[in-house]
């Protein structure tokens, strides 16, 4: 009798943990992201890619972007000169109005947010 309640303790727990990891997954969103090159800056915690930059997912897509400087402290991507940008899913948009920052958009994943 000992035996099958431990048999079956260990067949809850599995089942316990499968629902768990099915959950977790099902909180992730897709990511694609590509560039020619990438530099990671220690003293800023950042990481800056390079030439032809692509990034999809669920919020925003783009390609060819000249640059693209990553900041996951502050949970933002500052992007130069992005063809084809795509808002599919955002919290809020803003605009600056700054004619300097037009080739600029910053994605904010933490708060999904955009400002061009």
């Amino acid at each position: 009798m000992k035996r099958l309640f431990t048999i079956s303790g260990i067949f809850m727990l599995l089942l316990l943990s499968q629902n768990t990891f099915a959950q977790e997954q099902s909180k992730m969103k897709s990511f694609t992201f590509k560039s020619d090159k990438t530099k990671r800056n220690l003293e800023d915690k950042t990481t800056i890619y390079e030439g032809n930059v692509m990034i999809k997912n669920d919020n925003i897509s783009f390609e060819n972007a000249e640059k693209v400087i990553h900041n996951p402290e502050n949970g933002t991507y500052t992007i130069y000169h992005p063809k084809n940008f795509k808002i599919i899913a955002a919290k809020s948009v803003h605009k600056t109005g700054k004619k300097e920052d037009s080739h600029v958009i910053i994605y904010n994943y933490k708060e999904e947010s955009i400002t061009f």
